[in-house]
């Protein structure tokens, strides 16, 4: 393995220099703190400005300009009339002129509309209708009702997924319920369980070869429990079907909060096996020395903070009369 630069070992000792600022934060809100946030921000800002010149403003417009094709011309002028919004902040005679920048900023939110209208049915709307009707067969071949090697996955898992869904829906659904409504929607969902179970009970075994008869019955009750919640979320027992779509949001939210724990403790985790020079190899780590790094690196930072604290603390005291 090469050695290698200054450079990138310096960047190893900015790096963890930066990381303790950021955990100087713990203590108090501090100028430390304050000086690697707007390093974080100032730099991220100037790489998206970069990216921006060199992946769109450049080859979008001032390339097709040299080559001739004037029809670029349009979008620059739109871009030029997108700036009166905030030049009109500068000057008091440009404020009355604001106005032109709606024009491109109509043009913008029309197109991304556009775009975005079909591009969204068919990525979310039509991706979760689709995914929102499995497969049993394939279920019940690959996970059988339930596989904790898998996560949970199989039959139950897909049908629960689905009565949650109704049952979420249901919750959502605000608007007073007609009274016709609320006198046959019970009997209405009794009837679709029913139904809906009996053919279950019949057609499962061919679906769920192998199956037993607790298992197939099992399946068949679920089945017919996703017939008959659209009905009963109309009915009186509307309250049930709402509380059971209440359960299924804070599972959800309960698990994607979860996962975002675990991706900054993995954040926390990488931190601080690059400090340890954990994260590296040993021949890199014989150059860094990133232990020693973090070592100044935190003299520095607490020194810094108790000087801060010292001053702060003169000046806050009053002066004798």
């Amino acid at each position: 393995m090469t050695e290698l630069s200054q450079v990138d070992i310096v960047g190893a000792w900015v790096s963890i220099f930066l990381t303790l600022c950021i955990l100087s934060f713990l203590y108090e809100d501090n100028p430390v703190y304050k000086l690697a946030e707007h390093l974080f921000l100032g730099v991220s800002i100037g790489i998206s400005v970069c990216e921006q010149y060199y992946g769109v403003f450049k080859p979008n417009l001032i390339d097709k300009l040299a080559d001739g094709k004037l029809l670029s011309i349009i979008p620059l002028v739109m871009l030029l009339m997108l700036l009166f919004k905030g030049v009109a902040g500068f000057s008091t005679a440009l404020q009355k002129h604001a106005w032109v920048a709606r024009i491109p900023i109509a043009f913008m939110v029309a197109a991304y509309a556009g775009v975005k209208l079909t591009g969204e049915a068919n990525a979310n709307l039509m991706t979760q209708v689709a995914q929102t009707m499995p497969n049993l067969a394939e279920s019940w071949t690959a996970n059988w009702l339930w596989s904790w090697q898998n996560d949970g996955a199989g039959v139950i898992s897909d049908l629960l997924l689905v009565l949650g869904l109704i049952a979420c829906l249901a919750h959502f659904y605000f608007s007073k319920v007609p009274d016709s409504a609320v006198r046959h929607g019970g009997k209405a969902a009794l009837g679709a369980f029913v139904v809906i179970t009996g053919v279950g009970i019949a057609m499962l075994g061919g679906v769920m070869e192998g199956a037993g008869v607790g298992a197939r019955l099992l399946v068949a009750v679920l089945l017919g429990l996703c017939a008959a919640a659209p009905f009963l979320a109309f009915s009186r027992f509307k309250p049930w079907v709402s509380r059971f779509g209440v359960l299924t949001l804070m599972l959800s939210f309960g698990a994607s909060f979860g996962y975002t724990v675990m991706g900054r403790i993995s954040l926390a985790i990488g931190r601080a096996q690059e400090m340890l020079g954990l994260s590296r190899p040993a021949l890199q780590v014989e150059q860094i020395h990133p232990r020693i790094a973090t070592v100044v690196s935190f003299v520095l930072v607490v020194g810094f903070l108790v000087v801060w604290r010292l001053r702060t603390r003169d000046a806050d005291e009053p002066t004798p009369s």
